[in-house]
């Protein structure tokens, strides 16, 4: 009989379905989103999820923590479980909090090669784990399309596209704005299986990379991008804007890579021009991302370290004030209505646990602050849902 996961995401999202089905080939699954409880306070969900894990004799916990400030370090501890596991996908502009958050768990799995050896170096253990589309097997099409780029479509792309088309290049963009619905899933294996090369662009797509520690001070990171293990996948070559966790995983030679657009219509003219040198690049790139994200195979160091009866964790010296502040007004902040003040109130004992070995002043400012958001949030969120139910 299989063991029992339970996985926590945020919300609904199309990679959802990835992580559980890695899981699955080695677990029973159980999923839980954490905005089907918007009534239920931080003390609250968490007695929740404890009823459902033993209810379930559910051993193994598995948190989405992207973007995410409410699964922090003081809620993942308050879960009972034999084992805890955070999952990231963007790690590149919160590594500074997941790495503390990541201090009350067992395992960390990353989507990043580069994030995963960011870990590492702080003495986590921390594997690598696929997001995209499982089940795929390359697919032969007629290619009909010689360079395809699909994704967000942010002020920088859309002047590497705009350039790489007036230089003669024949691109098909279906990319997307933000908070605009892309292609299905579907449309889109259809679409890479029918092209020759796709292009993956691997800047962070944010204005600035956000930094809790100091302040922000780049505009971009190179970020790890999915669209390439999905290309190998399905069939297609790609060519990259570098990234360092493609350097980590790629052998030369295996992902052609570019900084620049210059060097971008340079290498996809080359490739393009030459049919014996594109089927020999294709099928150089396709094999080694078949051998790095075989289904079972990739997944297989990750159960072997959580069948470990003991793994090594990373004990923290202190929480700094910036970690208590987030994790302070995330407690107080959840299902916060004047009709709930008493329940926040209560709500208290937690911010006093937590800042408990604080210095005075620290614990001073937090206090402050919590009392300050309680009646400020409170009348937000009070007067939004007085204003949605007039509308109805």
């Amino acid at each position: 009989m299989k063991n029992k996961v339970l996985v926590i995401f945020k919300y609904p999202r199309a990679w959802n379905t990835s992580v559980v089905a890695r899981f699955s080939n080695y677990y029973d699954v159980e999923t839980l989103y954490v905005n089907d409880y918007v009534n239920k306070n931080f003390s609250e969900l968490a007695n929740e999820i404890n009823a459902l894990i033993k209810s379930k004799n559910i051993e193994i916990v598995v948190f989405d923590v992207d973007y995410f400030k409410f699964i922090n370090f003081f809620f993942i501890d308050k879960i009972h479980s034999k084992k805890k596991i955070i999952v990231t996908g963007d790690d590149f502009d919160q590594h500074e909090a997941h790495a503390i958050t990541a201090s009350a768990c067992d395992l960390v799995l990353s989507h990043d090669p580069l994030s995963v050896l960011k870990f590492k170096e702080k003495g986590y253990e921390a594997h690598m784990i696929n997001f995209e589309i499982c089940d795929l097997k390359s697919i032969k099409n007629q290619k009909e399309i010689d360079v395809l780029f699909f994704g967000h479509l942010t002020p920088d792309r859309r002047q590497f596209l705009d350039y790489i088309t007036k230089e003669g290049v024949l691109l098909k963009n279906v990319g997307h704005s933000e908070h605009v619905e892309g292609l299905t899933e579907d449309q889109l294996i259809n679409l890479i299986s029918k092209s020759k090369i796709v292009l993956n662009l691997s800047k962070s797509r944010t204005n600035y990379v956000l930094n809790y520690a100091s302040e922000s001070i780049y505009s971009f990171y190179y970020q790890f991008k999915g669209r390439i293990c999905l290309s190998g996948m399905i069939g297609a070559a790609c060519v990259s804007e570098y990234s360092p966790g493609q350097e980590i995983i790629f052998r030369e030679n295996e992902l052609q890579t570019f900084f620049t657009k210059e060097e971008c219509v340079i290498i996809l003219k080359k490739l393009l021009n030459d049919d014996q040198l594109l089927e020999k690049y294709t099928k150089k790139f396709t094999s080694r991302v078949q051998e790095l994200w075989d289904e079972k195979e990739s997944f297989k160091s990750i159960y072997n370290a959580i069948e470990k009866p003991k793994n090594r964790k990373v004990r923290l010296i202190r929480f700094p004030y910036w970690y208590l502040r987030i994790a302070a007004k995330q407690i107080m902040l959840r299902n916060i209505k004047l009709s709930t003040l008493v329940k926040a109130i209560f709500q208290f004992n937690i911010i006093f646990s937590i800042i408990r070995n604080s210095n005075l002043l620290i614990k001073f400012l937090i206090i402050f602050e919590s009392i300050i958001n309680i009646f400020w949030y409170g009348l937000i969120s009070t007067l939004k849902f007085k204003k949605s139910h007039e509308k109805k």
